[in-house]
């Protein structure tokens, strides 16, 4: 690693030359002996400190990372700085643009369990396609609404992002400001109070994109899927499960008369317990019959490379079933819309796909909920059948139904 110190003016022209120069590892700028840099070890970058002598000791106090700070606006913003930490005021230039608080924000979140992976891969993406190539440049001290809706909005609807994927973007800048100012990242939030809705107009209500005259089509796409694919997603059709609770079901967690979704991957973090029909079980016991003959016995129902299919390739699954556009998750509206519709209680409805109940359907005896449950899963499956679910397993048949008549198990080529 280069040693020693460099010294010229604090601009980007200088710098890039300073760091192209693998000379010396820090550089200032006598006009601003209060500010160092130090290059990074692969030198395409460089640590911006500010240089703090108090009570006759010197320490340096990271402020940013160039090139995504301004070095400019942090030169001329300095002398304010200094005075306010002279008052002994927090030194709100910390952070100068709103690349640093994003990426400190991405970096926060990184490990912290106390969120899903998913969600924090998420936020990932968004900063790292969307909020970093469109706001990273702009100061905090020049941040404002129309900042937002210029230079975020604007130009993801230019681009045919939708509205509610902007949204998404907008509530994750949000969010890191959010934090950095709770944190006392930076003095004040310049965002606090913004609305995507005063930029753009959202749908008050998600269209629903499954209807129960598509479950012929569905079934038949179903039909004509890999096993592990259908499976999947009959699971999710059948109790209205989340695609990432049922991605990563493991054998052990159906015993006895119930599934057991654990609470580390229910969304509310809630165990969920959903009782198995007979219809279910026989479908589950003829699936573990394939996947020993075809691939081994396995832990998981949808096995990866290392425990469960990823959430990317469970995505991936699901636009192999589409006949039209639909999310994984218009399946369990679909679920609970059929629910409605064949008059199971309104409290039931919401405890099959573990949604909060309020205090007062709380109150209801467990062995009745239990029971109630049961009996909507019992008659939604049955109905199933009816609308020519079969047709994709029809070994549910004999003992779902009861067609004592024929004693052998009904089965198509894709099951056995």
């Amino acid at each position: 690693m280069a040693s020693g110190v460099d010294v010229g003016q604090l601009n980007d022209a200088a710098l890039r030359r300073w760091l192209r120069g693998g000379v010396t590892r820090d550089y200032r700028d006598p006009r601003f002996p209060d500010l160092r840099l130090r290059a990074s070890a692969d030198r395409s970058k460089a640590s911006v400190f500010l240089v703090v002598h108090e009570c006759g000791d010197t320490r340096w106090e990271k402020l940013a990372n160039w090139p995504s700070v301004c070095i400019k606006t942090l030169c001329k913003e300095l002398p304010v700085m200094l005075a306010e930490r002279s008052a002994g005021k927090m030194v709100t230039g910390q952070f100068v643009s709103v690349a640093d608080v994003l990426v400190w924000y991405r970096d926060h979140i990184k490990d912290n369990t106390t969120y899903s992976h998913s969600w924090r891969a998420n936020v990932k993406s968004l900063i790292g396609r969307h909020l970093l190539p469109r706001m990273g440049d702009v100061a905090i001290a020049k941040l404002s609404f129309m900042e937002v809706d210029e230079m975020l909005v604007k130009t993801m609807l230019k681009d045919e992002f939708s509205p509610n994927y902007i949204r998404e973007a907008v509530n994750k800048l949000k969010a890191a400001f959010s934090a950095a100012t709770k944190l006392r990242m930076i003095g004040s939030n310049p965002i606090a109070g913004y609305q995507v809705t005063d930029s753009i107009k959202l749908n008050s209500a998600k269209d629903t994109r499954l209807f129960e005259s598509d479950l012929a089509e569905l079934f038949a796409r179903l039909s004509t899927s890999p096993m592990p694919v259908t499976m999947m997603f009959v699971l999710m059709m059948m109790f209205g499960t989340r695609i990432n609770e049922t991605r990563q079901a493991r054998w052990a967690y159906f015993a006895g008369d119930m599934w057991v979704i654990p609470a580390r991957h229910a969304k509310n973090k809630q165990e969920h317990r959903l009782p198995l029909t007979n219809a279910a079980k026989s479908l589950l016991n003829h699936y573990k019959r394939w996947q020993l003959k075809y691939v081994g016995k396995r832990s998981c129902l949808f096995p990866g490379v290392n425990g469960p299919i990823s959430i990317r390739t469970a995505h991936e699954w699901n636009t192999q079933i589409r006949f039209k556009h639909f999310t994984s998750h218009d399946l369990r509206i679909l679920f609970r819309t059929m629910l409605a519709d064949l008059g199971v209680d309104t409290m039931i409805g919401e405890r099959l796909v573990n949604h909060a109940l309020p205090v007062l359907l709380r109150t209801y005896v467990k062995s009745t909920l239990d029971k109630g449950m049961s009996q909507a899963l019992e008659q939604y499956h049955a109905y199933l059948i009816e609308q020519g679910f079969s047709s994709i397993a029809p070994e549910i048949l004999p003992r779902s139904i009861g067609d004592h008549g024929n004693t052998q198990t009904q089965m198509s080529s894709g099951w056995v």
